[in-house]
């Protein structure tokens, strides 16, 4: 693997936060309660109570797992652990999922991050949420895999989730690296490596392709990993199987342009925050910094804050990467 390019780290730092922003003041709607395309990219809307261009725990979680890589010269799953949970501690998180408040609370009461993720039965997105950047560190598989999922099992102990927050590392990983993306093979390489974690979510990524531009996609998507749909309409819940489907086939459908496809991923409605997060870091890894709108960029909230760090990310990839003889 070529290591990233500092265009590719920032774009997939600040890309993640731009999506989240973009999202947030939408989530839980439905798709024709969402603005269009074109107004989405041209600016922020109003999210209510915070400051315009303001992202949410999707990014602050994410920012906090690079600030321990950048502290630490390395992934240390406890150190990641404790950077997470010192959010609950200061009371700054933003739009927190149940899931996340309960691990870190848990973290805050025992210091013990090896037992802190909600247990099996709560599939939840917050691994996917906050692992596309982690990806960039790793040039193997072999290495990726175990990591990401010691790190997704902190806030989250279900093997869909673990499998989820994994699957978006490696999405990252490619897309950085890989200048052709051909849908078949790319879902095979995500499927390969979250199946020895779960089989299904492996089987699903795997089928995905066969829906591009089938009317039927968003059914399959939203429904996904159910026994019964829990809405009759299409909507992409908070729920670890369809963010994760739903973030890849944004990509998928939108492959050339950063705008098309976050803007295509916030209006399939639902947890658009977190698929607006996703989709903006993985396109950002995919196409760089200077595809994201330069307008949003300006507006974002902690912008310049968050440049630094990516650019700091950037000089600790490669100097493991030196250390290490890649």
């Amino acid at each position: 693997m070529n290591l990233p390019a500092k265009s590719i780290v920032l774009g997939t730092l600040l890309g993640g936060a731009v999506g989240d922003a973009i999202g947030a003041p939408f989530e839980g709607l439905w798709t024709d309660s969402i603005p269009s395309a074109d107004s989405l990219a041209a600016s922020f809307h109003e999210y209510h109570g915070y400051p315009n261009g303001q992202y949410t725990d999707d990014t602050q979680l994410t920012l906090a797992t690079i600030q321990s890589i950048i502290e630490q010269d390395d992934i240390i799953v406890a150190d990641v652990a404790r950077h997470i949970a010192e959010l609950w501690r200061h009371h700054s998180v933003i739009g927190p999922g149940g899931a996340c408040t309960q691990a870190a609370e848990r973290y805050l009461a025992t210091g013990d991050h090896r037992n802190m993720g909600a247990p099996v039965g709560q599939a939840g997105n917050g691994t996917a949420m906050r692992t596309a950047a982690l990806g960039l560190w790793f040039d193997s598989d072999e290495s990726l895999i175990p990591v990401v999922a010691e790190v997704s099992r902190i806030t989250h102990q279900d093997s869909r989730s673990v499998a989820g927050g994994i699957v978006i590392a490696m999405a990252a990983n490619l897309l950085s690296s890989d200048s052709d993306i051909v849908p078949h093979s790319f879902c095979r390489r995500l499927a390969d490596s979250c199946r020895d974690i779960n089989s299904e979510m492996a089987d699903l990524l795997q089928r995905l392709p066969n829906y591009l531009n089938d009317e039927g996609v968003m059914d399959f998507i939203a429904h996904a990993g159910q026994r019964t749909p829990e809405f009759d309409k299409p909507i992409i819940t908070p729920f670890i199987i369809p963010t994760v489907l739903a973030s890849i086939y944004s990509i998928l459908a939108q492959p050339d342009s950063w705008v098309g496809a976050v803007t295509f991923a916030v209006r399939l409605g639902g947890d658009v925050d977190t698929l607006g997060a996703i989709v903006g870091a993985l396109a950002g890894a995919r196409h760089g910094i200077d595809t994201i709108p330069q307008n949003l960029i300006d507006c974002l909230q902690d912008a310049r804050d968050i440049q630094v760090l990516a650019t700091r990310y950037h000089l600790a990839i490669h100097a493991q990467a030196g250390e290490s003889g890649r």
